[in-house]
């Protein structure tokens, strides 16, 4: 069976695939542009995947993690300061919107 060919990006745009090309990140920055600031339970009880599943809390975590890492989403509790505390996530659009999509439409055109 052939591989996957896999073409080599800059390291900047492979995060950006990551963030944008992921269904469920996608849903999870689609549900916090609309509602707005929501803990993980809301997020869990709020979107279902293409497919009708649900996110597991463990998923949901990993991939809101990426998410942060990305700068896709912001927390109202830093990293490493959450232990008992409800955090909330925020959508954060205008990363999205004029940092990466730029950053990639940028790439596609070769520049």
């Amino acid at each position: 069976m052939p591989r996957l060919i896999q073409p080599s990006h800059p390291q900047e745009v492979e995060a950006i695939i990551e963030i944008l090309g992921n269904r469920a990140h996608a849903a999870i920055l689609r549900y916090l542009f609309q509602v707005g600031p929501s803990t993980t339970g809301e997020i869990l009880g709020g979107i279902v995947l293409d497919s009708g599943k649900k996110l597991t809390r463990p998923s949901l975590q990993h991939h809101l993690e990426a998410l942060e890492r990305a700068g896709a989403v912001t927390a109202d509790h830093p990293r490493g300061q959450r232990h008992g505390k409800r955090v909330k996530y925020e959508a954060n659009i205008d990363a999205v919107e004029f940092e990466m999509l730029p950053a990639y439409v940028s790439y596609l055109r070769g520049k």
